[in-house]
C-alpha cells in the first residue's frame, strides 16, 4: 500500500469522499492523485470562509486590517494549493494512465508535502503573523511592512519560505515529474488506460505547460532562491540587493506569473482536448481536427511569452510604450489561439453530437467563462484601457474568474477520473444542480467584479462604502454564497457515490482514459 493511500484511509469524511480502490491494480496512478485533489478540496473550503469574511468586514465595521489579511489569505489559498494543486492531481493522473507509468517515490510525495506545507507556512504568516501583501507580490512591500511595524521580519521569513516551497513545487517537482512520465522510464502496460502519444493534443498541451512553468518560471526561482538564503541570515541581506531591486524582481516575478497562468490555461485547453472524445454521440473519439487543436496550444505558446509585459505600463519601473505595445499584441494573439481551439470544440459537437453528463456540462461551462476571462484580460492589456481600469476590481474580476474558470473545467473533468480511481460513480442530479450553481454564480461574481471595476471601484480596498461601491461588494456575496452552496453539492456528491455496481440512480461512465 503506497504512503498516500494510506493518509487517505485514516483521513476522516474524505475518507469516504475519495477512497483509492486497490482492487483494480491502478493504485500506482491513483494514490497521490488522489490525495492531491483530496486536499484542494480543504484548501478550497479554507478559501472559501475567507472568501465570505471580506464583505463581513467591511459590513461590520471591523478593523481594515482583517480584511486585508482575508484577502491576501483567499486569494493564495484559492490560487496554489486549490487550483493548482487540483490541476496536478487530475494532470498526473491522467499522464499516469495514458503513459503508463507508475507516480509513486521520492517526486509526487515532494509535490505534496512542499505545496501544502509551503501554503500552510504562508497562511499562518498571513493570519497569525499579520503580512498582507497583494497575490502579485511587489517587491520591496513585505521589507517595507517590516520597516514599518506592519509585521515581523520573522513573519516575514516564515511567509517568503512558504512562497519558496510553493514556487519549488511549481515550477521544479511538477514540471519534472510530467516530463519524466513523457519520456523517460519504461511503460507498464498493466498501467495504461489509452496509450496515447505527443501528437494527441491532449498530451501535447501537458508536455507544453511543463516546459512552460520550467522554463519561464527559473529567473524567479533564483531570485527567490536568493532572498531566502539572504533572510536565514546565511548571506548578508546587501549581497542580495541586485535580486531586490524593482527592475530585476518585477521583470522576473510577472515572467513567472503572467505565464503561470498561461501553462494552466495549457492544461485546461488540452484536458477539454483530452477529455471530449470520449462523450461523442457517435463514437468516433476524435476531434474534428487534431493539426487545428495543436495549431491553438502552439500559438498560445509562443504568445504568452511576452505578453506579461502589457502590465508594465503602470507599474514601475515603467516601459517604453514600444515594449507595452508588444505585451498588447501579443495577449490578442492568445486570443487568436484561443478562438482557433473554441473553433475546434464547437465544430468537434456539431460534427459527431455529445453524449452528455454532469462533468462535461461542467467542463464546457468552465470553458466558457474561461472565454468571458480572456476577453476581460484582452481589455486591460491595451494601453489605454490599462490606466483606467488595471487598478481597480476589473483586474481583480480578471484573476478571480480565470481561477474559478479552470477550476470548473478541472472539477468537471474529476467526473470522468473519479470511477477509475474510486471504484464508485456520481450522482447526475446533483451534478446538474452543483453545475448549474457553479456557472451562475461565478458568472454573476465575475460580471460584478468587472462592473465595479469599470465604475472605478479600487482593488484591494477596504472601505467600499466610502466611494458608494458596497453595493458591488454586496452583489459579490451573493454570487459568492451561490458559489459556496454549488461546492457544497459537490462534495455531497462525492460523500454520496456508489459502488460501479451498486449505482441506481446514475449510469456508471467508462473508466477514465
Amino acid at each position: 500500500m503506497l504512503t498516500a493511500t494510506k493518509i487517505l484511509q485514516k483521513t476522516p469524511i474524505f475518507n469516504k469522499m475519495f477512497p483509492v480502490d486497490e482492487s483494480d491494480g491502478l493504485e500506482e496512478i491513483n494514490s497521490w492523485p488522489a490525495l492531491m485533489i483530496v486536499t484542494s478540496f480543504v484548501w478550497l473550503f479554507i478559501a472559501g470562509l475567507l472568501g465570505v469574511a471580506m464583505p463581513l468586514v467591511q459590513r461590520t465595521g471591523m478593523d481594515t486590517h482583517f480584511f486585508y489579511q482575508a484577502l491576501t489569505a483567499h486569494g493564495a489559498a484559492l490560487a496554489f494549493p486549490f487550483s493548482f494543486q487540483l490541476m496536478m492531481g487530475i494532470g498526473l493522473h491522467r499522464s499516469g494512465g495514458c503513459a503508463g507509468k507508475p507516480i509513486k517515490g521520492w517526486l509526487p510525495a515532494a509535490i505534496y508535502i512542499c505545496m501544502n506545507l509551503g501554503a500552510a507556512l504562508l497562511s499562518a504568516a498571513i493570519l497569525i503573523g499579520g503580512l498582507s501583501t497583494s497575490l502579485v507580490l511587489m517587491f520591496p512591500l513585505p521589507v517595507v511592512g517590516v520597516e514599518t511595524g506592519q509585521w515581523s521580519f520573522e513573519t516575514l521569513v516564515l511567509g517568503f519560505t512558504g512562497v519558496g516551497l510553493v514556487l519549488y513545487t511549481m515550477i521544479i517537482f511538477y514540471p519534472i515529474q510530467v516530463l519524466k512520465m513523457a519520456f523517460f522510464g519504461d511503460v507498464r502496460e498493466d498501467l495504461v488506460l489509452s496509450a496515447r502519444t505527443l501528437n494527441d493534443p491532449g498530451m501535447l498541451g501537458m508536455v507544453l505547460a511543463a516546459l512552460v512553468l520550467l522554463i519561464m518560471g527559473t529567473p524567479i526561482l533564483i531570485i527567490a532562491t536568493y532572498v531566502l538564503v539572504a533572510l536565514f541570515g546565511i548571506i548578508p541581506l546587501d549581497a542580495v540587493a541586485w535580486a531586490t531591486s524593482p527592475v530585476v524582481f518585477e521583470f522576473a516575478f510577472f515572467v513567472f506569473a503572467h505565464n503561470l497562468m498561461e501553462a494552466m490555461a495549457l492544461m485546461v485547453i488540452s484536458g477539454i482536448y483530452a477529455t471530449l472524445p470520449l462523450y461523442l454521440a457517435d463514437g468516433t473519439r476524435k476531434l474534428y481536427s487534431d493539426k487545428l487543436a495543436n495549431l491553438a496550444l502552439w500559438i498560445l505558446l509562443l504568445t504568452s511569452f511576452s505578453s506579461f509585459l502589457h502590465h508594465f505600463i503602470t507599474l514601475f519601473p515603467n516601459l517604453p510604450a514600444t515594449l507595452a505595445y508588444h505585451g498588447n499584441i501579443m495577449s490578442w494573439g492568445t486570443g487568436i489561439g484561443a478562438a482557433i481551439s473554441i473553433f475546434t470544440i464547437l465544430a468537434t459537437c456539431m460534427k459527431h453530437g455529445l453524449r452528455m453528463t454532469p462533468g462535461l456540462m461542467m467542463a464546457l461551462m468552465g470553458f466558457t467563462l474561461y472565454i468571458l476571462d480572456g476577453a476581460s484580460a484582452v481589455v486591460t492589456s491595451n494601453v489605454a484601457w490599462s490606466f483606467q481600469l488595471h487598478g481597480t476590481m476589473w483586474q481583480s474580476g480578471h484573476t478571480m474568474t480565470v481561477i474559478l474558470a479552470m477550476s470548473m473545467m478541472w472539477m468537471g473533468v474529476i467526473y470522468h477520473h473519479y470511477p477509475v480511481m474510486t471504484g464508485r460513480v456520481l450522482e447526475d442530479k446533483l451534478g446538474y444542480w452543483s453545475c448549474g450553481l457553479l456557472t451562475f454564480g461565478s458568472t454573476g461574481a465575475a460580471l460584478v467584479m468587472l462592473a465595479g471595476g469599470s465604475a472605478g471601484m479600487p482593488r484591494r480596498f477596504a472601505d467600499w462604502g466610502q466611494g458608494g461601491w458596497m453595493v458591488y461588494g454586496d452583489a459579490i456575496q451573493f454570487f459568492g454564497l451561490i458559489i459556496g452552496v454549488a461546492f457544497l453539492l459537490y462534495a455531497i456528491n462525492l460523500f454520496k457515490a456508489q459502488k460501479i455496481g451498486e449505482a441506481t440512480r446514475s449510469a456508471a461512465p467508462a473508466p477514465a482514459e
